[in-house]
C-alpha cells in the first residue's frame, strides 16, 4: 500500500455565511483525491478542476480514451463517499486546453466529446454546477467573428444540456472579452452563469453588475490573477462581502495553493470583523 499523504488542514471561515466557500481540488501539490481528503473537512465544495482534456502523447499517439484527464470510476466512488462523510457538494470545471468555439470543427466537436464524457463519469457526485469557457474570440475578434463563434456553439450546446439535464447547471464562466457577448446564448439556451471576479477586476470590468449564483474569487495584481485575496484593496473585498450577504450558491477561491488559499480564509475572515 501506498503512503497515506498529509497536508495541513485549511481554516474555515469565522462569520455567518449563506454561501458554500470552496476551492479547487489543485490546492496541495498532488492528484485530486489527495487534495479532496485533506479539504473536504473544511470546505462546503470542491472545484474539480479538469482543465486538461488529455495526457500528453506517449509514443507519437493519442488517445481520447487512454489518455483521458477523467477521474477512474474507483476515484468517482471515493469522492462519492467523502461527499456523504462532509456534506460536501462539487463543483467540475471543463477542460480548457481546447475550444467550444475553435474554428477548427474538429477541436469543437473533440472538446464536446470530453465534456459529454466528463459528465457521464461524474453524474454519481451529483454536481452542483460544470463551468465551461465559451473561448475562441478575444475582446478585439471582429463583430462577423464573433457571430460565427456565437453560431459554432450554439450547435454544440442541445446535447450538453440533454446530458446535463438541467441547462441552468452549465454555468459559462466569463473570460477576458465582454460578456454581453455570451449572453444572447445564455438566454436562449437558460444556461447558468459563473462569475470570475478577478478576471472582471483584472479586465476593468463592473463586477457588481455580474453576480449570480456561483463565483469564481482570487486576487489579481501586476498582471496576474489567482492571487491571494491580500493582493487586493481591503475596501474592494469589505464590497463584495456585503455585497454577496445573501447569496446562496458557491463562492470558489480559485487559488491553486495553500499558502494563498490560507491567506485568502483569514483575510476575508479579518475583514468581518466588527
Amino acid at each position: 500500500m501506498g503512503m497515506v499523504q498529509s497536508f495541513p488542514p485549511l481554516c474555515q471561515l469565522s462569520f455567518p455565511h449563506s454561501f458554500r466557500l470552496g476551492t479547487p481540488s489543485y490546492v496541495y501539490p498532488a492528484d485530486i483525491l489527495p487534495n479532496v481528503e485533506a479539504l473536504a473537512p473544511c470546505m462546503d465544495d470542491i472545484e474539480l478542476v479538469l482543465f486538461e482534456s488529455v495526457k500528453p502523447e506517449v509514443g507519437g499517439q493519442r488517445s481520447e480514451v487512454s489518455n483521458s484527464r477523467i477521474p477512474a470510476p474507483d476515484t468517482i466512488a471515493r469522492l462519492a463517499e467523502l461527499a456523504q462523510e462532509h456534506n460536501l457538494t462539487y463543483t467540475v470545471h471543463f477542460p480548457i486546453d481546447r475550444h467550444l468555439g475553435s474554428p477548427n470543427v474538429k477541436e469543437r466537436r473533440a472538446l464536446q466529446k470530453q465534456m459529454l464524457a466528463i459528465m457521464d463519469r461524474t453524474r454519481p457526485l451529483q454536481p452542483f454546477a460544470y463551468v465551461l469557457h465559451l473561448a475562441g474570440v478575444t475582446r478585439d475578434s471582429a463583430p462577423a467573428r464573433v457571430q460565427t463563434w456565437s453560431g459554432d456553439i450554439a450547435e454544440l450546446l442541445p446535447a450538453l444540456i440533454e446530458r446535463a439535464g438541467n441547462p441552468a447547471s452549465l454555468c459559462v464562466e466569463n473570460l477576458d472579452y465582454p460578456f454581453g457577448w455570451c449572453e444572447p446564448l445564455v438566454d436562449k439556451f437558460g444556461l447558468g452563469i459563473c462569475v470570475d471576479l478577478g478576471h472582471l477586476w483584472g479586465g476593468g470590468y463592473d463586477a457588481d453588475v455580474h453576480l449570480k449564483r456561483y463565483l469564481h474569487l482570487h486576487g489579481v495584481g501586476e498582471g496576474h490573477d489567482h492571487l491571494a485575496l491580500t493582493a487586493l484593496p481591503s475596501d474592494r473585498l469589505c464590497q463584495l462581502l456585503n455585497s454577496i450577504g445573501n447569496f446562496a450558491g458557491v463562492l470558489t477561491l480559485e487559488i491553486f495553493n495553500y499558502e494563498k488559499a490560507r491567506d485568502s480564509i483569514l483575510c476575508l475572515n479579518q475583514l468581518s470583523q466588527p
